[in-house]
């Protein structure tokens, strides 16, 4: 009823769209809406171009059409015009694609506009009946039958065919209670915020970024499009108005990527061992400089995912999730355990040379870090963090031990050792500046720098006196970890150590009971001046 002779807003057209082809040889193709016909070759008759575009899964029906001569090209250039005859509305514009043409004495030439812009409506069974969607079948309102496109009856399927003249607007009351009638001619429906439907009795369902969908235009694609019911990863209930999401997706609208974990609530998200976040939050968790290649510990970062609004890279910053595991749980989903770390027994030495001097070998002892801190202050306070982890307030007048406990404390921490080589009984601050030495038992490795904030302390510099060269690896590198119970197995001939090469309960198999890896008769390099 739109669009015709009888609708005060006009008369709708189709879409008319024209190609000029100039060439005396070779072939081109044309595409739409992602489909690409057979190769047309430029003497082509016009019947033989519209068959190659018929042939398209993407078109329906269409008419080819030329003010020129009967073929599709010509040395001088040929105006054709595709005139869209089952295919409603604004359409894309026809692709094409004129690489293999050619010309004997100018460039060949494949010029693509639109002529008319169709302004018909594609609605699902023409407004006029609702979409089964089970079987894909319009189920057409009383009155309604299946039309040729053109208000007669046909085989579309469509309802858009009248078989009495229309007086009232559908539902079993108008517009189902849910929209305004627009009356004569056309008695269609203007449904209301959260209803659809030619007789508006559906509800429509919360609508989100598309996660696959066509690109709107060069490097544009979801970010710049319309928002999609249920982001096309969901079926809307239209009887309630719920998305009925597809397993890998979760939220109202379908608009987020579930964690790992079993969708019917059996197994929570994360394995119950971690938070569901989404990448723009993972992001600000995000460390460096960690205490393994999982970085459950480490320090603060400045990354960022998302923050920058409609960035093209970032489309997906709050839909796609992912886990961040619990202290002692690892992996995609946070479902294997983390077993300790330590330093390998068989490598007790950075380096080994032989010495022509001594004829003898020389080496290197493997080392703890140790940094320095030199504080001046006779009042106030200060912070102290590692890898992401602050201390308490500590007062100018804290001493080694003291200092000591309040790293240990730290989870990022196992063991250290404080010492205050001009009073080792005194306090890390006085007005004339203490040097304290820390070193570090557990971590082992070269670890980040401990970082500090003032809070009345005059001044606090922390600098690297001995880079730790032993490493921090799992089961020490002399074990297996069972990620069911997050222990050691250790190899043969290692145990569990105290982190510093001798027997004890961290259960990281850094001792070896052979000593292995030692070198009879080799001599340290500072006992030869060798370093």
């Amino acid at each position: 009823l739109t669009g015709t002779a009888i609708d005060p807003a006009g008369i709708q057209r189709n879409e008319v769209q024209s190609f000029t082809c100039r060439a005396d040889a070779g072939y081109f193709t044309l595409s739409f809406r992602g489909a690409t016909t057979a190769l047309i070759y430029w003497d082509d008759s016009l019947a033989e171009v519209k068959a190659k575009l018929l042939a398209l899964p993407t078109l329906a029906a269409a008419d080819v059409e030329t003010t020129g001569t009967a073929g599709v090209c010509t040395p001088s250039g040929n105006l054709v015009q595709v005139r869209f005859t089952q295919d409603f509305g604004d359409v894309p514009l026809l692709v094409g694609d004129s690489a293999k043409l050619k010309h004997a004495s100018k460039a060949p030439k494949l010029s693509i506009r639109e002529e008319i812009r169709g302004d018909k409506e594609d609605a699902y069974c023409a407004d006029r009946g609702l979409c089964n969607t089970d079987s894909g079948v319009c189920d057409c309102f009383d009155h309604y039958a299946t039309s040729d496109g053109y208000g007669f009856k046909g085989k579309r399927g469509d309802c858009g065919y009248s078989e009495i003249d229309v007086t009232q607007c559908p539902g079993e009351i108008s517009c189902s209670g849910h929209g305004t009638c627009q009356g004569y001619p056309t008695y269609a429906c203007s449904c209301a915020d959260g209803w659809q439907g030619a007789d508006c009795s559906e509800r429509t369902c919360p609508s989100g970024k598309a996660w696959f969908g066509l690109p709107s235009a060069p490097n544009s694609a979801h970010v710049a499009l319309e928002p999609v019911e249920c982001s096309a990863q969901g079926v809307c209930d239209r009887s309630s108005g719920e998305c009925e999401c597809t397993g890998l997706f979760e939220g109202a609208a379908c608009e987020r990527l579930r964690c790992p974990g079993d969708p019917s609530g059996l197994t929570p998200s994360c394995s119950g061992h971690g938070q569901c976040l989404t990448m723009s939050k993972l992001a600000l968790e995000a460390t460096d400089r960690c205490d393994d290649e999982y970085c459950h510990r480490g320090d603060a970062t400045h990354l960022t995912y998302g923050a920058t609004p409609n960035d093209r890279l970032t489309w997906d910053h709050d839909m796609v999730q992912g886990c961040l595991c619990d202290d002692g749980w690892q992996g995609f989903d946070c479902s294997l355990r983390r077993c300790p770390y330590g330093d390998d027994p068989d490598t007790p030495y950075s380096w080994v040379r032989w010495n022509t001097k001594n004829r003898r070998n020389v080496y290197k002892d493997q080392v703890n870090e140790v940094q320095e801190m030199t504080c001046r202050a006779s009042a106030g306070g200060f912070y102290l963090s590692f890898r992401g982890s602050q201390t308490a307030r500590l007062t100018h007048d804290v001493t080694n031990d003291q200092l000591e406990a309040a790293l240990e404390a730290l989870p990022t921490i196992e063991d250290v050792k404080v010492a205050i080589p001009a009073s080792p009984d005194g306090p890390v601050c006085d007005s004339a500046g203490v040097v304290s030495w820390i070193e570090f038992k557990q971590p082992t490795a070269d670890v980040p720098m401990i970082q500090y904030a003032l809070d009345g302390v005059s001044d606090i510099a922390i600098t690297e006196r001995y880079a730790g060269t032993k490493e921090y690896m799992e089961c020490s590198g002399r074990g297996l970890c069972s990620r069911d119970t997050g222990t050691c197995a250790c190899f043969p001939g290692y145990g569990s150590s105290d982190g510093q090469g001798g027997p004890g309960d961290r259960g990281d198999c850094g001792y070896s009971r052979a000593y292995a890896g030692y070198i009879q008769d080799a001599v340290a390099c500072e006992a030869v001046g060798a370093c």
